[in-house]
């Protein structure tokens, strides 16, 4: 099989679930892991995967970030390490606001169901995940419903945004590193999360481990916007130097 042949045949299996990994790949086109790993890294440069740790994600033709509902199936069991670290800093009767992400997803999921608080967020699927919590109050920004990403966009949601105030604002993003800070694929949404960032009394980034010392194009926060990192995993020691020296708590399973 000529290497065109074998890539369309890795983004059609990519396509049709969304995501797989690398061993699945191999097995799907009767190649090495080795093989597939090289294809993968020729077809993330041409925009049409995004790699993942042990994976990849088939990436949307109009976007360079992949749906929430693909990206909430990557990562499970570090996300909800993060989710539930996270949550352990929400305290009753406190209001929170909440970014559209996969991770965010996650932390909503390991909030208490009798906690009663106050939350405010621009995502479809986080306003939905508090379904099963009666203390909650639940607000959606106003704004132009992005249905790739699942989330409210635009000066109407950044002008609802500005009329609230919160103790905390879990927040995420695509990649991150020492030198750029916190980074993302798309700039659609970073007005909602500079303006929930600006409105809160402490910002909590959320990012797994496959997200580190990675730079993207669109910056959303230096560090110096960022009070905490919950991460499942230890940091790099460039990462480290950048959250001490602007004063960036750092939690992990670790600490």
């Amino acid at each position: 099989m000529i290497p065109d042949e074998r890539r369309t045949q890795i983004l059609t299996a990519l396509h049709a679930k969304g995501y797989a990994s690398v061993e699945e790949l191999a097995k799907t086109v009767y190649v090495s892991i080795p093989t597939i790993r090289r294809d993968l890294i020729i077809m993330e440069k041409d925009g049409q995967i995004r790699r993942t740790h042990g994976g990849a994600l088939y990436v949307s033709p109009d976007s360079g970030i992949p749906p929430l509902a693909l990206r909430n199936q990557v990562h499970i069991e570090e996300k909800t390490k993060i989710g539930k670290m996270a949550a352990s800093m929400i305290k009753e009767g406190q209001s929170i606001f909440i970014d559209s992400s996969s991770t965010g997803f996650y932390l909503v999921k390991s909030i208490p169901r009798d906690r009663q608080i106050t939350v405010m967020t621009n995502g479809l699927a986080i306003a939905q995940a508090f379904d099963e919590h009666t203390h909650v109050h639940v607000e959606m920004t106003g704004g132009t419903y992005d249905s790739h990403h699942a989330c409210m966009v635009g000066w109407e949601a950044a002008s609802f945004i500005n009329q609230r105030y919160a103790d905390w604002f879990f927040v995420s993003g695509n990649t991150m590193d020492a030198r750029h800070g916190i980074t993302a694929y798309s700039s659609i949404d970073i007005p909602i999360k500079q303006a929930m960032a600006k409105n809160a009394r402490k910002t909590v980034l959320l990012m797994d481990h496959s997200k580190m010392d990675q730079v993207s194009y669109y910056q959303i926060f230096e560090w110096k916007d960022i009070d905490i990192l919950v991460t499942d995993r230890e940091v790099s020691s460039s990462l480290q130097k950048a959250c001490y020296e602007n004063h960036v708590q750092i939690k992990t399973n670790e600490s």
